[in-house]
Order: C-alpha cells, then structure tokens, then sequence
C-alpha cells in the first residue's frame, strides 16, 4: 500500500507547520494533523524576538500588532523605571493569528492540511509510520510530534521523560483607546514578587495580554498575584476577553527525541525556555532541524534519526539548560538584579542584547572571565534558595 504522505506531521502550531514548509520545499510530501479549527486560540504572551524573525523563512509582518522599544519594570509591585531603546526589542502578535498565518503558508508550499482531527493511535515498524484518526488510518514513511506540551506523540514512543512542569496563566483584556496608545511599545514586567515567576503586559493592536508564568506547583496563588499586578499596573479593564491556562514543558536534561522513524518538536519536546516561557524560537529551530534530518535520511546521507537528537542536546539544550539556572541565580536575588537593570548600562546593554539574540545565554556564564569555574556552584545554591522561597510563599502568602 502506497503511503498517504512521506511524512505526518502531528500538530499545527509553529514547529509543525515550519517543518512542512521546509519538507515541502524539499519535494518531501507532508501531511498534517490537528485536533482543532484554525484560527484557534492559544495561551502564549506572543512576544516575537529578533531571532525568531531571523530563523522564519518569509515575511510575518502581517500578523505583527505591535514593535516594543521600552520594558516597563517593578518589583513587588514598586520601584518602577522605565527602560527605552533606540530599536526595537521585540514584536507581538496574537498565536491564532501566527499560527493560521503559518499553516496557511505551509498549505501554500503544498502541505495536505487535516484540522479537527484528533490522532487517536500512532503506531510504527521498520517499514513505517501508521496515525489513526477518528476518520481514518494514514500513513507514511516517517512522522514528527509536534502536537504540544500534552504530546500524545511523546507518550506512546516514550520522549517524555526529564520534564519539570511551569504554567503560563494569561487574560486577554480590553482597556481604554488612550491607554492602549499611551503602551503601544511597552512591555510590563513585575519579577522577583512571585518565586520562581513573573507577570507580564504586551501590548496588542487593540488590547493587552496580561499573564503570569511560574512553577505549575504555584498555580493556586497565580489569581491573587494577577489581581495585585493589575492594580500596581494601572491598566483599566473594560472587559475581559479570555482567561485561560496553559502548560510549559522545561527539559532537565539531555535527553532522546527521537524513536525509531518519529521525531518530537517544540513544546512535544519540552524545549520551553525556563527563564522567560519562551518556546516559539525553540518550536521553530526544532521544526526546521527535524525536516533537515528526515530530508538527510530520505537522500540516504544518514542510516537513521539519531542526528536529531545529537543536534537538539547539542544545539538548543545548552541554551535552555543555561537559561534555568540564569532563572534560579534571578530568584535567589531578584531585587539585586532589578536594581543592576535599573542603575546600570552594560547590564541593560546586556539585557537587550540577549533579547534580541545578539547574545546567547551560555554566554553569561563566560562573562565571568576567571570566576567561571564558580558559575555552576552559585547556580546550584540558587537552586536551593529558590525552593526555600517558593515553600515560604505558598505557607505564607
């Protein structure tokens, strides 16, 4: 039996639809699964740094709401500055818009789109790749898991093992016409209030996204956090528009991402930066890589898959491993930090370097020059502090 394509794609959010386009490219026939319609919804601030931008293969700028040039900082709710740049810092988007715009793309490139199509079996040999689905079997050559921080992917071929759990916990709010324009390119952040996370505004075309990310076991003092926020913020709701939660998945560890003719991308993999929640880079690099790899296979340049795993733990999990414990060093002393931001130019020069991708996380630890060696035992007593707090916040907050 001839396959249906030469690759399934589980999931239509940026790694999978990035993927296919880049498959597609290649002469490679892909098809793609998801459970929902399209446009739908989904729980993310939509911050888009430089580097993303960087790494997508075609102009976004139509589902571009807003440029952000200033980052409006508190702690505790108090000592708030305002730091401004001379270019821009990011951009915002909504993710139904982004993610309609990336699959429509990939529908362009010649992908086969099945939405409201929820995979319910997987399985695979060395012949190939079946996906069953409440409408039919399909199947392929190879198959990529990208279908989320839940993988259904991921559990049935056993990739989601070293996974610690955080929660993004975000309100879509409408606020006054002149308090929209008075923040068009200002983003709020309150850090060091909450252990172990933060909140955040961003700035959309017509409203603000207003959310908290944290560890997932904090999830019930989340609400009273974002009330206070709220307030500290000044922001006049008129109307709340959704109010929703949303997994994070953080990788430990090096790990395997791949079994036998299946590969797992994005948020299937856990590849979630724990510092900042961001996964649309990470969505997008491991998309790209995971069509490079499968492309590699089918010309017969490599036997099997393990490359991609190689390439992830080599590539991407350094950076997200350094940015966990750049996050605990930030919650052992968040207010040493606020204040380094505030009163110095090299760290905020640092700040927005990193932002925009001109420096990397495993470059931090290098600044250290001859205290390098100290860097992993600092990290791993901000580990411990960290917990400390959180335990002392849910028993007294």
């Amino acid at each position: 039996m001839d396959p249906d394509a030469d690759v399934i794609i589980s999931g239509a959010g940026p790694a999978g639809t990035i993927a296919a386009w880049h498959l597609q490219k290649s002469g490679i026939r892909t098809l793609i699964f998801d459970k929902s319609s399209f446009p739908r919804y989904k729980v993310c601030g939509a911050g888009l740094t430089h580097k993303i931008l960087s790494v997508i293969p075609f102009d976004i700028s139509p589902v571009i709401h807003t440029t952000i040039r200033s980052f409006r900082f508190s702690s505790g709710f108090t000592d708030v500055f305002t730091r401004t740049s001379e270019f821009p810092l990011m951009y915002c988007t909504m993710r139904d818009e982004l993610d309609a715009f990336l699959l429509a793309k990939a529908e362009e490139a010649g992908a086969k789109i099945m939405t409201d199509e929820k995979v319910i079996e997987l399985k695979q040999d060395d012949k190939g790749v079946m996906v069953k689905t409440a409408k039919g079997e399909y199947r392929s050559m190879f198959l990529i898991g990208a279908d989320g921080a839940s993988s259904r992917v991921a559990r049935t071929f056993g990739l989601n093992s070293s996974i610690e759990w955080g929660i993004a916990w975000e309100a879509e709010v409408t606020s006054t016409p002149e308090m929209i324009q008075q923040y068009k390119d200002t983003v709020f952040l309150d850090w060091g209030t909450f252990p172990g996370g933060y909140a955040w505004i961003f700035p959309k075309k017509d409203h603000f996204s207003i959310g908290i990310g944290g560890p997932a076991h904090m999830a019930k003092k989340m609400p009273a956090y974002y009330e206070k926020f709220l307030v500290s913020a000044g922001i006049p709701v008129s109307e709340t528009i959704s109010n929703r939660s949303h997994p994070l998945p953080v990788r430990t560890r090096q790990a395997v991402f791949h079994s036998g003719r299946t590969l797992i991308a994005g948020d299937a993999a856990g590849l979630t930066d724990a510092l900042t929640g961001e996964g649309i880079f990470w969505a997008v690099k491991s998309g790209m890589m995971a069509a490079e790899v499968i492309r590699q296979r089918m010309d017969g340049e490599i036997s099997d898959l393990a490359l991609y795993s190689g390439r992830i733990n080599s590539e991407i999990l350094p950076e997200l491993l350094e940015a966990k414990n750049i996050g605990a060093l930030f919650n052992a002393i968040p207010l040493r930090i606020h204040h380094w931001v505030r009163d110095s130019e090299r760290v905020w020069r640092a700040f927005q370097k990193v932002l925009r991708g001109e420096r990397t996380f495993t470059d931090v630890p290098r600044a250290f020059g001859k205290w390098q060696p100290l860097w992993k035992p600092v990290c791993m007593l901000a580990y411990v502090i960290q917990i400390l707090k959180e335990k002392k916040y849910m028993n007294h907050a």
